[in-house]
C-alpha cells in the first residue's frame, strides 16, 4: 500500500514539473491573439492600409488636366483606397453605346444573387426580332434556339454581342432597367425603341463601382464577372503587363473603355469616354491611360516613402 502511494507521488510531481517546465518555455512566448494584435498594431502597416495623396502627385494631377484642358474627352478616376480621384468632363453626356450591357448583366446577377431567379435555368427563346449585326456569339444560333440568361450576359460582356443584348434588355424590360439605374443614380436614356443610353463618365464610374463590390463580396458571380471582364476584345485599357477588367463602348464617332485594376491592395476605377472612333490599341484611350497610371504609381511610392518613417 505504502508503495502504491509513493508511486502516486513521483507520478504527480514528474507530471507537476512538466507543466512547470512547459509554463516557462512558453512564458515569453506571445498568443495568436497576441501576435494578431501586435501586427494589427504595426504603425508602418498601419500607415500602408491608410488612405494618401502626395503634394507631388497632386501637383501631378493639375499638371494632367491643365495639359488636357482644351481636349474633348472626359475621364473619371478612382483609387478606392487612397481616396483620390482625378476628373475631367465628368457630366458631359456622350452617347453610350455598349457600356449599357453592363447593366443587364448587374441588374440579372442582382436578381440572382437574392434568389427571384437562376440564371442557369432561366431561358429565352431566340426570335428573328432580336437579331443584330455586331453579334460573334449569337450567329453560330438558329432562330428558335433556347438560351439561359448565364450565357446570354456572357456574350454580352465578353464580346459585346448585340443579339444577347437584345435579348436581355426584353426580358428584363426597359422601364425595369430605368429604375435600376435609378438606384445607381444614373439617368438613363433608353425606351422601347432606343435601347442604348447617353452616359457620363461619373455614371460610368458608378456602374463600375457596382461591379466592383458584386466582385468583392466573393458571391457566386465574383468570378463569372471577372472571367467575363478580363477579356481582351477591344481593350484600350491594357498596356504593357497592367492588365484591367473592362467594357468598352463604340459607334461612330464615339469610343469608350471603362474598367476596373483589380488589384488586392491598391485597387482603381477608370472610365475614359472619348469621340476618336473605334481604333485599334493603342490608341488615345491607351495614351490617357498611361498617363494617369504614372500618376498613380508614383503617389504608391510616395506613400511608401512617407510610411518609412514609422518602420522601427
Amino acid at each position: 500500500m505504502l508503495k502504491k502511494i509513493l508511486v502516486l507521488i513521483v507520478i504527480l510531481l514528474l507530471s507537476l514539473g512538466n507543466i512547470l517546465i512547459f509554463n516557462f518555455k512558453n512564458a515569453n512566448k506571445p498568443s495568436i491573439e497576441q501576435s494578431k494584435k501586435q501586427d494589427i498594431q504595426n504603425p508602418y502597416l498601419e500607415c500602408l492600409k491608410e488612405p494618401y495623396l502626395s503634394e507631388k502627385t497632386n501637383q501631378k494631377i493639375i499638371d494632367f488636366l491643365n495639359k488636357h484642358e482644351q481636349d474633348s474627352f472626359a475621364v473619371y478616376f478612382e483609387d478606392i483606397n487612397n481616396q483620390y480621384n482625378i476628373v475631367k468632363n465628368e457630366n458631359q453626356k456622350f452617347y453610350g453605346a455598349s457600356l449599357i450591357k453592363l447593366l443587364d448583366a448587374t441588374y440579372l446577377i442582382k436578381k440572382a444573387l437574392s434568389g427571384e431567379i437562376d440564371l442557369k435555368e432561366e431561358k429565352i427563346t431566340y426570335q428573328q426580332r432580336h437579331k443584330k449585326s455586331f453579334s460573334l456569339n449569337m450567329q453560330n444560333y438558329q432562330i428558335g434556339s433556347l438560351i439561359d440568361l448565364e450565357t446570354l450576359i456572357s456574350y454580352a460582356i465578353k464580346t459585346s454581342d448585340n443579339t444577347a443584348h437584345e435579348m436581355l434588355y426584353e426580358y428584363i424590360g426597359y422601364q425595369n432597367l430605368i429604375e435600376y439605374g435609378k438606384t445607381l443614380n444614373i439617368d438613363l436614356t433608353i425606351s422601347q425603341t432606343n435601347h442604348y443610353s447617353d452616359l457620363s463618365v461619373t455614371e460610368t464610374n458608378t456602374m463600375l463601382k457596382d461591379i466592383y463590390e458584386i466582385i468583392s463580396s466573393n458571391t457566386a458571380y465574383s468570378s463569372f464577372l471577372v472571367e467575363n471582364m478580363e477579356n481582351t476584345y477591344y481593350n484600350s485599357l491594357n498596356f504593357n503587363e497592367n492588365k484591367l477588367l473592362h467594357k468598352y463602348g463604340s459607334t461612330d464617332p464615339y469610343f469608350h473603355d471603362i474598367g476596373i485594376y483589380n488589384d488586392e491592395q491598391y485597387p482603381y476605377l477608370i472610365s475614359i469616354m472619348t469621340t476618336i472612333g473605334e481604333q485599334p490599341s493603342p490608341n488615345k484611350i491607351t495614351e490617357i491611360h498611361q498617363e494617369i497610371r504614372k500618376i498613380y504609381e508614383e503617389n504608391l511610392k510616395e506613400k511608401e516613402k512617407y510610411c518609412q518613417q514609422f518602420k522601427e
